[in-house]
């Protein structure tokens, strides 16, 4: 889908599972969310995705002839830092304390000099580069996405798939992807830095006629909004009915 959503974040919410408190509204949630669902958070829910999804798009209005397109090159390497990112959190979590990332984030973000200066820097990678650089942070320093790639390259319940015997090679399921994968060299879809968007099965980019692209989850193909419009709300009701029951 070309238009995210953007949806209200419950920030600060906590809720007392297995001895500590933990924030319902972001790691543990969002982690079964993923679990069950594939990165559709990412593209429709997640507050700072689609943050600098709205700022890339303001960015291509107000700055359209200075908009930076990482070349191949760099950029590909590139997207190999949000896993040495991760690697450091990974390190700060262990040696620190095991809850940090299920309960207090900003006493994670700053319990090192490293990860202060990180969650410093992150709003202006989320509010300032993608008037620039669209889905900058998203792309390169996202150590949660870096995780969520990890998670969902092995599990089967939901994916996008590629026919490739109805392919025409057109490739404008690439131009469509925000994240930039070369969607039309692969059969599926999945922790490849795609964020769920679910640009690459709209029909405007591959037509009904075609019908190369298609999500699946459990092995059946659903639509796309279809799945996003019973996905969001499950996951805010579970949400819900953890923080208050």
């Amino acid at each position: 889908m070309t238009v995210l959503l953007f949806i209200p974040w419950f920030g600060g919410f906590t809720s007392a599972v297995f001895g500590f408190e933990a924030e319902f509204e972001t790691e543990i949630a969002v982690m079964l969310a993923f679990l069950l669902f594939g990165p559709l958070w990412c593209g429709w829910i997640c507050p700072f995705g689609n943050l600098s999804y709205f700022i890339s798009r303001a960015g291509a209005v107000l700055f359209p002839n200075i908009q930076i397109t990482i070349p191949e090159k760099a950029d590909r390497p590139l997207r190999y830092l949000k896993y040495v990112i991760l690697v450091i959190f990974i390190y700060v979590i262990i040696t620190h304390r095991f809850d940090y990332f299920f309960t207090d984030h900003m006493e994670m973000y700053f319990s090192t000099e490293f990860t202060t200066f990180f969650i410093k820097f992150k709003k202006y990678a989320i509010m300032l580069i993608p008037l620039l650089i669209p889905r900058f942070f998203c792309k390169y320093l996202c150590f949660q996405k870096a995780m969520y790639n990890i998670i969902n390259r092995f599990l089967p319940f939901t994916s996008i798939h590629r026919n490739t015997d109805q392919c025409v090679e057109c490739r404008k399921c690439d131009k469509a992807c925000p994240m930039g994968i070369n969607i039309s060299t692969m059969d599926s879809i999945k922790g490849k830095d795609c964020i769920g968007c679910f640009s690459c099965v709209d029909e405007k980019v591959c037509p009904s006629k075609v019908n190369a692209m298609e999500l699946r989850f459990l092995g059946k193909k659903i639509k796309p909004l279809k799945f996003a419009a019973i996905v969001i709300p499950v996951y805010y009701l579970t949400t819900w009915l953890v923080l208050y029951i």
